[in-house]
């Protein structure tokens, strides 16, 4: 059985009050004009993105309700698309629909979602963590895998909004440790080949100047990552970045060529290897 600290848990908690309040005080002080300036995803604009996560608020609430209770089936109508692209696109206009029927209720509704989440999180404790939730692309996750899926999708569309109005927005700093251990599922569920997919085996080596280095294996079926990963094993591609320019990577939201440029990340390898890691983490 995996053992759970309480103490961590508490922390990410934490976190999440800080990144929610943090964006809704950022949201509230935009004009209707700025909340319909583009985002960082193609999708939506930063209202689409702010009605995304107060529906995700929403719906964790709801999941963890009941997987506590024991009942971690699909809500009744729920029919789930395809594939995860198909998803991914009944999801966006989903959302679009949500933050337009919301009107100027939106951010109101974010604070007060967000709320009734903290609440609800502050009263699961032992147990409680381990309850199976459902959750509509792995079918059910715990209640502690949902604390830690909160603060990627608030840190990671933290960013998508504020980078649309500020090109030198960075990811929150105190969402990093937990999406530097998210990263490792991302990239695995990331990874597409493509039409060009790897050859064989690639191993790249991301040495942090502010964490532990991150290693990633690529290969035709599939990618895995972590800390060690590469122990006694010669890497391929040594990439030179921080943390922080390193999860943009990861999570598809790095504007390679000009990090290139001006050298806020560099490689050493067979020329192109950090662009076919781009192009092969498209994510959905």
């Amino acid at each position: 059985m995996v053992s759970y600290d309480e103490t961590v848990i508490r922390e990410e908690v934490r976190v999440i009050g800080t990144l929610a309040r943090g964006l809704y005080e950022f949201l509230d002080g935009l004009s209707q004009e700025q909340m319909e300036t583009q985002s960082a995803c193609d999708a939506w604009t930063i209202r689409d993105v702010a009605g995304h996560l107060t529906n995700r608020a929403e719906r964790q609430i709801a999941s963890m309700t009941r997987g506590r209770t024991g009942d971690s089936a699909p809500p009744a109508g729920f029919t789930a698309p395809s594939d995860n692209m198909a998803m991914s696109a009944a999801n966006a206009d989903a959302d679009i629909e949500y933050s337009r029927s919301l009107g100027d209720a939106l951010i109101p509704t974010f604070a007060e979602n967000y709320r009734e989440l903290h609440r609800l999180l502050d009263s699961f404790s032992g147990d409680d963590w381990r309850c199976d939730c459902w959750h509509p692309r792995r079918g059910t996750m715990t209640g502690r895998e949902y604390v830690s899926q909160r603060i990627q999708e608030l840190a990671v569309h933290d960013w998508d909004i504020r980078s649309g109005l500020d090109a030198e927005a960075a990811l929150h700093p105190e969402a990093i440790p937990v999406l530097l251990g998210m990263s490792t599922n991302w990239l695995r569920a990331a990874f597409n080949p493509g039409s060009q997919p790897p050859p064989g085996e690639v191993r790249y080596r991301f040495a942090l100047s502010d964490a532990d280095a991150m290693d990633v294996l690529v290969a035709p079926d599939g990618a895995r990552a972590g800390v060690g990963l590469h122990q006694g094993d010669a890497v391929d591609v040594t990439v030179e970045c921080d943390a922080n320019t390193y999860l943009l990577l990861a999570y598809g939201r790095l504007e390679l060529d000009a990090a290139v440029e001006s050298e806020r990340i560099r490689a050493t390898g067979p020329d192109g290897a950090l662009q076919r890691f781009a192009a092969w983490m498209v994510g959905f």
